[in-house]
């Protein structure tokens, strides 16, 4: 099993535990109530949709984001249709995705 597979696996787990919000105007809403932890932005989000989201962010530096996977394959993971962005809620589950997340980043800068 790949970084990826156990990364999706985990967002997908969190997702079975109701511990994630996707879709822009949820993760949008999750941001401005202050329950994010952490936020997963697909590489293929329209740069409409991405500036909505980093415009609600404002600096909050209490959110660490990832640029990850597809639309496709984040929405197969979250048993949902194709989704460019999806907030993680749970501090343990954000730690544990950052971890492998943070693995596959080292990997794609050699």
């Amino acid at each position: 099993m790949t970084d990826k597979e156990r990364a999706l696996g985990m967002i997908g787990l969190a997702a079975r535990a109701g511990k994630v919000v996707s879709g822009s105007d949820a993760v949008t809403g999750a941001i401005r109530s202050n329950n994010v932890k952490l936020l997963i932005i697909t590489r293929d989000i329209s740069r409409n949709s991405l500036e909505k989201i980093l415009k609600n962010l404002n600096g909050d530096d209490e959110i660490t984001c990832y640029s990850f996977s597809t639309s496709e394959e984040l929405g197969d993971a979250l048993g949902k249709p194709n989704r460019t962005v999806a907030a993680i809620t749970d501090k343990s589950f954000a730690e544990g995705i950052s971890a492998i997340l943070e693995t596959i980043g080292e990997e794609e800068d050699t």
